[in-house]
C-alpha cells in the first residue's frame, strides 16, 4: 500500500512537471492581448494551488488573521477567517517591464467578494467592536518589483522575482452586508453613530484597499514560485 501511495505521488508530481510550460502563453512583452490571455491560462492552471511548486490556493484565498491600523482615523482593525473569493477572475489593466531596469508594474483589475469576522478597535475611547460581515468591491491592484534572471545547473533560465510592493484603488464604492448583530453594535454605540455615511464610505474604500492589498501579495507570490519552476521562455519570447 506504502508503495502504491509513493507511486501515485510520483506520478502526481511527474504530471505536473511534464506541463509546466502549458501553465502559461508565452508573450511578447509588449503585448497586451496576449499577456491577457496569458494571464487567464496562468490563472485557470494555477488558482487551485501546485503544492509541489509552492503555490498557494489563490480563489478562494483564506486568511486566518490580518491585523492593520489607521493611525488618522484612531482605529485598528483584527480581521479572522478572511476568505476572498474573485482572483481567479482578475484582468490586466496595465503592463510594463523596463528590461534594462529589470523592473515590472502590474496592474490588475479583479471583482472581490470579503467575507470576514472582524474586531474594530476605537483607540479613543478604548473599545472593541465586533462582527462578521461581506464586502463587495472591484480593485486595481498594482505590484510592482524587480527581477533577475538566473540560469540553474541545467542550463534552463528563470526569473527570479524580488520583493514587491503593491498598491490599491478602489474602483466603485464597496457594498457592505453587516450581519444582523454586527448592525445592531454599530447602531447602539454612542461612538459609532458619530460616523456619517460620508465618513463611513470612505472607511470602506480604506479598509477594502488594505485587504486587497494583502491579497495581491499571494497573487505575487505564485508568481515567484511559479517562475522558479517554469522557464523564463514560457513566460517571454523577448527577454535574454
Amino acid at each position: 500500500m506504502a508503495v502504491f501511495a509513493v507511486l501515485m505521488l510520483l506520478m502526481f508530481f511527474g504530471s505536473v512537471l511534464s506541463s509546466d510550460e502549458s501553465i502559461t502563453v508565452a508573450c511578447s512583452t509588449n503585448d497586451i492581448d496576449c499577456l491577457s490571455k496569458s494571464t487567464e491560462k496562468f490563472l485557470e492552471k494555477t488558482h487551485k494551488g501546485i503544492p509541489a511548486w509552492n503555490i498557494v490556493t489563490l480563489d478562494p484565498l483564506v486568511i486566518s488573521s490580518y491585523d492593520f491600523a489607521l493611525d488618522e482615523e484612531g482605529l485598528i482593525y483584527k480581521y479572522k477567517n478572511l476568505t476572498v473569493t474573485g482572483l481567479r477572475n482578475q484582468q490586466i489593466s496595465d503592463f510594463k517591464m523596463d528590461t534594462k531596469a529589470r523592473s515590472v508594474v502590474l496592474t490588475t483589475k479583479a471583482d472581490l467578494d470579503v467575507v470576514t469576522d472582524v474586531d474594530v478597535i476605537l483607540t479613543k475611547p478604548s473599545k472593541t467592536l465586533s462582527g462578521h460581515y461581506k464586502i463587495h468591491a472591484s480593485v486595481l491592484g498594482t505590484a510592482t518589483y524587480q527581477y533577475e534572471l538566473k540560469t540553474d545547473e541545467k542550463g534552463v533560465t528563470h526569473f527570479h522575482v524580488g520583493p514587491e510592493t503593491i498598491t490599491c484603488k478602489v474602483v466603485d464604492a464597496p457594498r457592505v452586508e453587516l450581519s444582523h448583530e454586527f448592525q445592531q453594535t454599530l447602531s447602539n454605540d454612542a461612538d459609532a453613530k458619530t460616523y456619517n455615511e460620508e465618513k463611513r464610505a470612505e472607511l470602506r474604500k480604506k479598509t477594502f484597499c488594505k485587504i486587497a492589498e494583502k491579497v495581491y501579495t499571494y497573487v505575487v507570490h505564485n508568481i515567484r514560485e511559479a517562475a522558479k519552476a517554469v522557464p523564463s521562455s514560457a513566460f517571454f519570447t523577448n527577454i535574454e
